[in-house]
């Protein structure tokens, strides 16, 4: 690309080289999620590239425009920052060397002096960064030659980025996964109560970790009644917004929505993401057939999903839709619970296999209707698509954010969620009606065979109690709790 023309683009999208604000078609609306101060603690670590992997339309490039404005605000020179995307078609259409050529370009006519020169750090923002070839080995040589220069890198094909930065930046990169917005910052985002919101989450998140360390309900039975007791007045506004999410699911382009519009927004976002994006990446000759494995895979939500049924029904090879679950799980699209098993001879089965946001389940299962929260046959996959999600989450956390790997249980009863680490097991069931008379054998039958102390029933009547090393837990205080 001639350098005049990448030139007079990067001064396009760079607004603030000339002291206008960050434009809000980059940062979107002011509220900042928790992924914010998450990552932009990162960003000042000592790791000096940070890639944030995460699915389409998720808010990562928001994210990048927040931190480029955070970083104006704190004092970061306008020119010391440089944002530019892969996706840009004119981007797309120069030479496969643009990162060469955009950062030669930026250090001419921008900072008219070398990177070598300049006596403060300088900001790189990269957008959908595995669009790329080669990106990674390129941040390497910037890195290793200009000790000044940080990366901030994003992509929405999970191990695609995971591999090529592991392989390459070894000891010179952080990472953050960036999902759609847990239900914690959907409260925070529509101000539903007056605490603040975070430290109220941790604060249930340390008593479940006391109660796992010591071994009994006790510390996260105290924080949640006190919760629970303390919002009151806010308890209906609450389990509203519970209710909204399970429809409508994280994703911040339907936050404002009705489930009509959300409904068009999802369906539009994820053709794009499969018969588009999914398709190129890899090369996918039929991307129609992929949309079909996905909604089988709706279809079979809290069930062991039978491969060779998927493939039969749609007329393709075994392999085919083994290959095409991978891919649709790279793109973040659904997530694998395999059993759990206590001891290697335990035997192996089917995994279950979820959408990943409940949203996205809504618009292939046809249920993104407010009707949907009247049926309890529609209802009970809804809930526990929700609870895998935000399960995932807490795995997260327990595990110091080595693994968000979670599984199920079917011995003597079935258990819908184990998260385990070194020294903790925690199984879930989730229930849509009353779990307090509900059957919960196989929780309780998992709580007496394993080394896990006490289970969580998570329900969506709005019981909160402990019987007998059994914690019943309304939804929406277990969605804040993650």
């Amino acid at each position: 690309m001639d350098e005049t023309r990448l030139f007079e683009l990067l001064n396009r999208i760079n607004v603030w080289w000339d002291d206008d604000p960050v434009p809000q078609t980059l940062r979107k609306a002011p509220y900042r999620r928790s992924d914010f101060y998450v990552v932009r603690d990162k960003l000042d670590a000592q790791r000096r590239i940070l890639t944030i992997r995460g699915p389409r339309q998720v808010g990562k490039t928001t994210l990048c425009g927040q931190l480029i404005e955070s970083l104006l605000n704190r004092g970061v020179p306008a020119k010391r920052i440089v944002y530019f995307t892969a996706e840009n078609n004119q981007i797309l259409s120069g030479p496969d060397d643009i990162i060469t050529d955009s950062l030669e370009v930026y250090e001419q006519y921008v900072l008219r002096e070398s990177f070598r020169n300049v006596d403060s750090e300088v900001y790189v923002f990269i957008d959908e960064v595995q669009k790329i070839d080669g990106w990674a080995s390129k941040l390497k040589y910037y890195v290793d030659t200009y000790s000044n220069l940080r990366f901030v890198t994003t992509g929405s094909v999970s191990t695609l980025i995971k591999s090529d930065a592991s392989e390459t930046l070894v000891g010179r990169l952080a990472e953050h996964i960036m999902m759609p917005m847990k239900y914690r910052d959907y409260v925070a985002y529509h101000g539903a109560l007056d605490g603040d919101t975070a430290s109220e989450s941790t604060e249930l998140r340390s008593a479940l970790d006391e109660s796992l360390e010591q071994g009994d309900t006790g510390a996260l039975t105290v924080a949640l009644t006190r919760f629970y007791g303390s919002y009151n007045d806010a308890r209906p506004r609450l389990d509203a917004l519970k209710d909204e999410r399970l429809l409508k699911g994280g994703y911040p382009g339907v936050i404002e929505e009705k489930p009509v519009d959300a409904y068009t927004t999802l369906d539009t976002d994820l053709r794009y993401t499969v018969i588009g994006d999914l398709a190129t990446v890899f090369n996918v000759q039929s991307p129609e057939n992929v949309l079909r494995v996905l909604s089988l895979v709706a279809d079979s939500t809290a069930a062991k999903l039978n491969v060779q049924n998927i493939a039969d029904t749609i007329g393709i090879s075994r392999d085919t839709v083994e290959r095409y679950l991978d891919y649709l799980e790279e793109f973040f699209l659904i997530t694998e619970c395999p059993k759990h098993t206590t001891s290697e001879y335990d035997s192996g089965g089917r995994p279950k296999v979820y959408v990943q946001d409940v949203g996205l389940y809504n618009t292939l299962a046809g249920t993104l209707s407010s009707k949907t929260l009247r049926d309890g046959n529609k209802m009970g996959p809804v809930l526990e698509t929700a609870v895998c999600d935000h399960a995932r989450r807490l795995q997260f956390y327990l595990s110091n954010a080595q693994s968000g790997d979670i599984a199920y249980w079917d011995r003597r009863g079935e258990v819908d969620f184990v998260l385990s680490g070194t020294d903790y097991v925690l199984p879930i069931e989730v229930k849509n009606g009353d779990s307090t008379k509900a059957d919960l054998r196989g929780l309780r039958n998992f709580v007496e065979e394993t080394d896990a102390e006490f289970g969580l029933a998570v329900n969506n009547a709005e019981e909160l109690k402990e019987d007998d090393g059994i914690i019943h837990i309304p939804a929406w205080l277990f969605f804040f709790l993650c």
